[in-house]
Order: C-alpha cells, then structure tokens, then sequence
C-alpha cells in the first residue's frame, strides 16, 4: 500500500460493504462523482475494475474481495489508535455505531438500547446490520460492525463476551387454541397442528435439535428466515410456531395470542453481547459496550 491515499482505501471499502456508489457516497459523506473518481483512481492503481456493475449493484472481482479484508482492517488499526487518544464527549459526539442483532433483536432489544443511548448521547446514530451467523465473527475482526448480539456461541478468536439474559423457548399459539390446561400444549396438539418454522440461519436452533433428537416429525406449513411476521401469519392462518419467551411477551400485549408451554424439553439459553478484542480499547467503542449491557442486564445498575 505504498504511495496509497488513505481516502482512497476507505472509498474502497465502502463501495465494497454497500455494493452502490451512491450509497458509499453516502456513508462517506461526499459527493458521486468523488466516489467515481476514487474508483477509477483505484481500477488504474490496481490494473483491475475491481467492481462489476450488475443488476443489484456493483460486483467486486476476486480482487477486490481479497483486497478488502486487508483495507478494512488496515483502517481499524488506524482508527482504533486515533479513537483510544482521543476524549470522547456522548453529550455531543455524532458518531456512527454498527451493532448486528437479528430480526428478534431488533423486536426486543432494540427499543431499550436505543432509548438508554438517546438519553445520554443524543445525537450519535446507530445503524443495525442484519445478522448473518456465519459471517458475523469476520464482521466484528474487520470492524465492520463494532458489536453483535447472538444466543449462538460465535466461531473464532479475539472475541470478548458477557451474558445480557437467559432467554426460553414456548409456543405462539392463537388465544383461542384450545390448550388442554390453559398453558401447556399436549404432544399430540403440537404434532397436529400447522407450524410456521425459523430455519436455523437466524441462530436459534436448540428447540430444532430436541425435535430431530426426539425424532419428531411436524406438521410444516411455511419456512421463515425470520420472526417479525409470525403474529400476523399465526393470527391470520391458525399456524403455531416456537419462539424465544421474549418474542411471545412482546407479541402477545399487540395481537391475540398466547404463549403455550412446550411438551418436550429445551435447556434455556443465553444472550450474549459480542465484541473484538483490540490492543488499544476506544473510549467511543467502551462507552458503546457499557451503555448496550446496562440497557439489557436485568443486574446492571439503575441510573437516576
């Protein structure tokens, strides 16, 4: 990286996380045609077009994605030195953070984290990136998102956790399900019925593994990728699906549901708050970290 502008290795980088000019643009808070310009600056340096516009935007080459691991963290190494010297004020910061959660996050966990950060840091922003499971340790290494909220235990190194909760599964059910006590479904209602099954990708998948243990076979009517639409589809269709405690307690005060108790066992489970050990910690990032866990910790000190 000789000789190499540093603005050029960030115009790189964003092209590369948001596939569009406009939107790298965008989230470098500069005009298109400098972005293009940045870019066709690159192509030269490099001999390559490194991105391919396609229908869904700009493609990188097998170059560009080899590049970018190197870039990216190159500009964490560089911003996390200058971010560990410098103060940071919450009251007046207008810093971006990145923080991965998946759609029940952003159901559940999202309101209180936003709501702890306005009230001492009122105008930093907060963008959410949808979770991806698999790629979310190579996000937190590369500093493409600077924190992650996951129930599944993430795959390499150089990660830090703490435990935000313990969360359960049950079952969403309509509130006129005729269950046989009140609360718990019996096996046989849960094999006759309809369900509406996550598939595994969104992280939660204990409840999935004591069904194939138990060598039970349900009765599937739709595959989701996520949780946000079940209320409507169990309300609308008479489905049921099998859900953190936490989504049902949400749900329920909205829609006519229940929450049922599953007939079989499923061990609890935690909730974890993710992060990537740096050799120099950043004020921004620590204050980012703290204010996260003592929105969500049920043992975190009150303030006021």
């Amino acid at each position: 990286m000789t000789g190499m502008d540093l603005n050029l290795l960030r115009t790189f980088v964003a092209i590369h996380e948001t596939g569009s000019l406009t939107q790298a643009a965008d989230a470098l808070t500069v005009t298109q045609p400098s972005v293009s310009y940045g870019l066709a600056r690159l192509r030269s340096r490099f001999d390559d077009p490194l991105f391919i516009r396609r229908k869904h935007g700009m493609q990188p080459t097998v170059l560009a994605d080899e590049l970018y691991g190197v870039f990216k963290q190159s500009l964490v190494r560089i911003d996390t030195t200058l971010d560990s010297t410098a103060a940071f004020d919450p009251a007046t910061s207008r810093r971006r953070f990145r923080i991965c959660l998946t759609d029940v996050g952003e159901m559940i966990l999202l309101p209180p984290i936003l709501e702890r950060m306005a009230a001492q840091a009122p105008h930093v922003e907060l963008e959410v990136v949808p979770m991806q499971i698999d790629l979310v340790p190579e996000w937190l290494a590369v500093g493409r998102v600077d924190a992650a909220i996951a129930s599944t235990q993430l795959a390499g190194d150089l990660k830090s956790d703490t435990v935000l909760m313990h969360e359960s599964y049950c079952v969403l059910v309509r509130d006129d399900f005729p269950l046989a006590d009140g609360r718990a479904m019996s096996m046989e209602q849960f094999l006759a019925a309809r369900h509406a099954v996550v598939t595994q990708g969104s992280g939660h998948w204990l409840a999935e593994n004591a069904i194939e243990q138990l060598g039970l076979v349900r009765r599937s009517t739709v595959v989701l990728h996520h949780f946000s639409v079940l209320p409507h589809l169990i309300e609308r269709c008479g489905l049921v699906a099998i859900v953190p405690r936490g989504v049902a307690d949400s749900v329920i005060e909205r829609w006519p549901l229940a929450a049922a108790e599953l007939p079989f066992e499923v061990p609890s489970f935690p909730v974890k708050l993710y992060w990537q050990v740096r050799d120099r910690e950043s004020p921004a990032i620590r204050w980012f970290h703290e204010t996260i866990i003592a929105a969500l910790r049920a043992d975190a000190p009150v303030e006021g």
